[in-house]
């Protein structure tokens, strides 16, 4: 027992009449064939969206840290002992350096509603706590949302290795802001003096015949003592902790190595970019702000739209809602508009993003489609064809309509991952069963689909046409010494074998008009180099076959340096940054009609 709470644990008798085992709850979700850190990510950011405030972006972040020493001591006294009886290993996991991972939302309703499960909400009051933290199986009962009925939550309890979590959450109830914090666990049923117990447990203060939350300043207190995210005034929202987390595994050729805070941050991060990338975007109904930590250090999370893997997505995405760019799978029956479908053509990415890779649903370029529910996160990705130029991708979005949506939602799997056609029968069966076979149709290259009289294979379609935008990736600090500059091999004075540390794109690169001029930016972030040293911008066009040309008559046009910071602008392709310049500069080039550019730079130090 918390001497300053009297918080307690309390475990679930199996009831006369029956009740649901505890491990059955967390096995609900089967064996994923994703990641659990893949899983935990979708399940939470979509518990967020279900509950975001309307009119407001909501603030969705993961940290991960190692207890130690106070912070520690401070967890033991709040979880310790562990409930009677049960077999959680709760004592061991808070011996050495325990894990907690932390998933935090603001801009959200919080876990709103009654304490108890057996006292009915008001007339529309949501129950979000009794559903989250009570019961299981209960739909939410939010129109169009992510969820259904919620056995997803296991997921929080299989990542902790003694499945426990504690959840700290701030929200209006009948009028008053109050705060409200409690531990839970599912563990295995067991007997203990000749009583069977279900596995559930709960950490709080004793209120008749069960454990409640602790509320307002036992609550806050608490969430101090734990370093539990704060809430700004009148902020509601809620943060979940998971104990003693189970990070997983890397994978290398035969062996595993287990993640560290680091690489399980990085992770996570990759996982929200590929999963969560339509509700990151800027203009959509409560964008999600993602932010991912371990041990206090920030993972930099790039805009979706400003990498190139995942750019055809965006730019389908961006297309269901404008008429006349997308297509319907055709249905007489009602609902007549059960999904739009929307697919771009893009450059294939020289190589893939760091973080990006960490988490791809997919090798190689894309020839995928997205499939979506109204929720606007992603379900999973379609393969379709490749593309018959390696330089090209293309991406596809499948979005589910308003009237559909429940039908879409029945398909789901526990996961969400998956639209499946067992048990289903009747309107659903067929509604699910056209819009698969309508996006395997779809999925295959633009240029396959416009005939053999157009197809000068895509990467030389207008810039104007419906391939606009189709740039390539920056080849991030290619340097003379490694024999892909200009040729002639090395210059000024680099001998073949020296290295030089390389400039990093930052952003782009990106199609942009200004002053009715067309132009290929990227953003360039130099080294600290000790020494003067000349970045060159070496454009080419992207020909039949992939294949790059530097020999055309109507050739790329280097038009300059700028320096975001100091808006200085330097004419030409060189660019000449010494120690004490700045150290981010846009290079913009202007690119020939009716062709797409790929861009390269080299460096060479002056000596």
């Amino acid at each position: 027992m918390t001497a300053s709470t009297g918080a307690t644990w309390w475990s679930q008798r199996v009831a006369a009449e029956g009740s649901t085992a505890s491990e059955g709850i967390r096995r609900q979700l089967g064996k994923p064939k994703l990641d659990p850190l893949t899983v935990l990510v979708r399940e939470a950011a979509q518990n967020s969206c279900d509950a975001a405030l309307p009119g407001h972006d909501v603030e969705f972040n993961v940290q991960i840290r190692q207890l130690s020493g106070r912070r520690l001591e401070g967890w033991r006294n709040f979880l310790l002992p562990g409930p009677d009886g049960a077999d959680l290993g709760l004592s061991q996991a808070m011996t050495t350096d325990p894990t907690v991972l932390i998933i935090s939302d603001r801009g959200t309703t919080g876990l709103g509603g009654p304490l108890r499960a057996d006292e009915p909400p008001l007339d529309g009051e949501r129950g979000d706590f009794v559903k989250f933290i009570r019961n299981v199986g209960e739909r939410k009962g939010v129109d169009l949302g992510g969820g259904s009925y919620g056995f997803g939550k296991g997921i929080l309890y299989n990542v902790s290795k003694c499945h426990v979590i504690v959840a700290d959450s701030q929200c209006v109830f009948r009028g008053k802001m109050q705060r409200r914090l409690i531990g839970a666990a599912m563990g295995d049923g067991f007997q203990h003096d000749g009583v069977r117990y279900t596995g559930r447990h709960w950490l709080g203060v004793r209120d008749g015949d069960i454990a409640q939350a602790l509320i307002d300043r036992d609550a806050e207190d608490m969430a101090n003592a734990l370093g539990l995210p704060r809430f700004a005034e009148g902020q509601t929202g809620t943060t979940v902790a998971i104990i003693a987390a189970d990070l997983g595994a890397v994978r290398t050729g035969e062996s595993e190595e287990p993640r560290t805070p680091q690489s399980a941050a990085e992770y996570m991060a990759s996982t929200m970019m590929w999963n969560l990338w339509p509700k990151m975007l800027d203009g959509v109904e409560n964008r999600l702000r993602c932010s991912v930590k371990f041990e206090g250090f920030a993972v930099e999370l790039p805009a979706p739209e400003s990498t190139i893997e995942l750019r055809p997505f965006v730019d389908a995405f961006r297309k269901l809602s404008r008429d006349g760019e997308y297509d319907v799978p055709p249905r007489r029956a009602k609902p007549t508009e059960i999904g739009r479908f929307a697919k771009v053509e893009t450059m294939a990415p020289l190589s893939r993003h760091p973080l990006l890779a960490l988490a791809a649903p997919f090798t190689g370029s894309a020839r995928h489609c997205a499939r979506m529910r109204q929720a606007n996160l992603v379900v999973d990705y379609v393969a379709g064809e490749p593309h018959s130029n390696e330089a090209v991708q293309y991406g596809a979005v499948f979005k589910s309509a308003v009237e559909a949506d429940r039908y879409f939602a029945d398909a789901e799997p526990p996961t969400h991952d998956d639209w499946v056609t067992s048990g289903l029968h009747g309107t659903a069966l067929g509604v699910i069963r056209l819009a698969a076979r309508f996006v395997n149709a779809n999925l295959k290259p633009i240029s396959v689909e416009a005939g053999p009289e157009s197809q000068h294979d895509a990467a030389l379609a207008p810039l104007a046409g419906r391939l606009a935008g189709l740039v390539g990736g920056v080849a991030e600090g290619r340097s003379a010494s490694g024999g892909s500059g200009r040729e002639g091999g090395h210059r000024a004075g680099r001998s073949p074998g020296s290295r030089m540390p390389r400039p990093k794109v930052v952003d782009g690169p990106a199609l942009v008009v200004e002053d009715g001029v067309a132009l290929v930016k990227a953003t360039v972030e130099m080294p600290a180099w000790s020494t003067t040293t000349t970045v060159t911008a070496e454009p080419s066009v992207v020909i039949d076959g992939g294949v790059e040309s530097h020999e055309l008559l109507d050739a790329p046009v280097v038009v300059g340096w700028t320096s975001p910071g100091t808006k200085e602008f330097r004419r030409g392709e060189d660019l000449r940054v010494g120690p004490r310049d700045e150290r981010l500069w846009v290079v913009s080039v202007q690119p020939p009609l009716d062709a797409v550019v790929r861009l390269a730079v080299s460096v060479a130090a002056e000596g």
